[in-house]
């Protein structure tokens, strides 16, 4: 097994895998199958364009399309909370503690699940614009994740700009 570095950067694949399992202890998976981060180090030595994946069980996803993402993200910056952040394409997804996404689910612009399978980076086409582990701690340390409340004020001003109104 090679030595993890930290924090783990998006081009680090290897680091990656082994910070999502043995700092966040999230399961990853590979076309379906459950994944050591050691498979997953072999495959992007292959060049593999692999799928990675989790199991979100201890999350919930909160997802909005690309464009307002990005304002919601601009917003949340200038907040004193830290909510990890993965930027794809087409979406941008938030993770919030787990049971709690449902008090964003009146806003029809927001996707949230509980339990459902999320691509993660080294995942060609994703980044972390805020990762789920605590940059700042002293060793690898999970971010604590916030209560979906956290981006209601984000997402409320993001909103208004991408609808219209002042």
């Amino acid at each position: 097994m090679r030595t993890m570095s930290w924090p783990p950067t998006t081009r680090d694949g290897a680091a990656l895998a082994h910070a999502y399992v043995n700092v966040l202890s999230w399961p990853l998976f590979v076309d379906g199958s459950l994944v050591t981060p050691e498979q997953v180090e072999e495959l992007m030595e292959r060049g593999s364009g692999a799928v990675v994946q989790t199991r979100g069980e201890s999350f919930d996803t909160v997802s909005v399309p690309r464009a307002l993402g990005s304002d919601v993200l601009v917003n949340v910056d200038r907040s004193s909370v830290r909510v990890p952040s993965l930027v794809g394409d087409d979406v941008v997804t938030f993770l919030v503690e787990v049971g709690t996404g449902g008090c964003l689910s009146d806003i029809s612009e927001v996707r949230i699940e509980t339990g459902a399978l999320v691509a993660l980076p080294p995942t060609p086409g994703l980044r972390w614009d805020t990762s789920p582990w605590d940059i700042y701690a002293d060793g690898p340390t999970a971010l604590e994740l916030p209560h979906a409340r956290a981006l209601q004020k984000s997402l409320g001003t993001a909103l208004r700009t991408h609808r219209g109104h002042s």
